[in-house]
């Protein structure tokens, strides 16, 4: 925490779900309850700070902005690792989660990308219980975030679509103190604090900061894909209909690549990652995938 000075109350909701903001007691005082909390973005992250902020005692005020006109069910598979599980359950959310298809991980095979051969087996299931105090959970990312959208909308969370969040100024006269929330073609959002959650290529970090701060490149590319159980048994192979039936997350691991796979939405879907070394221009999010590239990429692995 960094001393306000009575000046502004943004923050930046991070990968790690911590919410790093200026804050001190004159704020406090100043601010009658409930407060207003303005988040931006309606992902895992802007989601789930909602839900804590409604069930705070007493409840706060909650405004998510998302600039998407709708929250589609995209993405791929997601995993929840205990730490972050645990938050889930502090929610009381695993019961939907698990009624939405989310599993708990029983381990993780790790194989030679040449011919699949098991390298090692980290068990997981009941013992990550045990150890952490939470599951290891598998998701869709999409299932999981309308979990966490329809238990913001069922909390009392305002969520307003098709904003998009151009700034934030600091509020004067009447609102001194308060933060004014800037949407594109819309009336402002007068704000208590704001709540920075809009992804990997976040507006309000830069504002917050006072500088550009792009995200660091970790080297990787993936290729992405989701399959039906009905396409990858249409290839009537023994050892793919083996590695189907398991709840656990099989590795293959090769040079300076390697390929991830586990089941989905009680299995009739399944997540394949395929990582190889970034290629992609500075600053490029994605691009289509070349499928001719990208089995080059995986030339001589396990045909599996």
């Amino acid at each position: 925490m960094e001393p306000c000075n009575g000046e502004s109350n943004v923050g930046i909701l991070d990968s790690a779900s911590e919410l790093k903001s200026t804050d001190c007691s004159a704020c406090q005082k100043r601010a009658p309850f409930p407060l207003h909390i303005v988040v931006v973005g309606a992902g895992i992250g802007g989601l789930a700070c909602a839900i804590a902020c409604r069930r705070s005692s007493p409840p706060l005020e909650v405004t998510v902005v998302e600039r998407a006109p709708e929250i589609l069910t995209i993405g791929a598979g997601i995993h929840i690792p205990p730490n972050a599980c645990r938050i889930v359950q502090h929610l009381d959310l695993v019961p939907a989660l698990k009624q939405a298809q989310a599993y708990s991980v029983e381990g993780f095979t790790l194989r030679r990308y040449e011919d699949g051969r098991i390298l090692a087996e980290k068990p997981m299931g009941e013992r990550m219980e045990k150890e952490y105090g939470a599951e290891w959970l598998a998701i869709h990312r999409g299932d999981y975030q309308n979990v966490l959208l329809e238990a913001a909308r069922k909390n009392g969370a305002k969520i307003l679509l098709n904003a998009d969040v151009t700034g934030v100024e600091q509020g004067t006269g009447e609102v001194l103190g308060k933060q004014i929330v800037l949407i594109k073609d819309q009336n402002s959002i007068t704000a208590d604090v704001v709540v920075g959650a809009d992804g990997l290529w976040s507006g309000l970090r830069e504002y917050v900061l006072g500088q550009p701060m792009p995200p660091l490149e970790t080297g990787d590319l993936a290729y992405r894909g989701t399959f039906t159980r009905e396409q990858l048994k249409a290839f009537k192979d023994e050892r793919v209909d083996e590695i189907m039936e398991k709840a656990n997350v099989q590795v293959w691991l090769g040079s300076n690549r390697h390929a991830v796979f586990y089941p989905l939405r009680d299995k009739t879907e399944y997540n394949l990652v395929l990582l190889v070394a970034d290629d992609l221009p500075p600053g490029v999010r994605t691009l289509q995938g070349n499928l001719g590239e990208m089995a080059a990429n995986f030339e001589g692995w396990d045909p599996a």
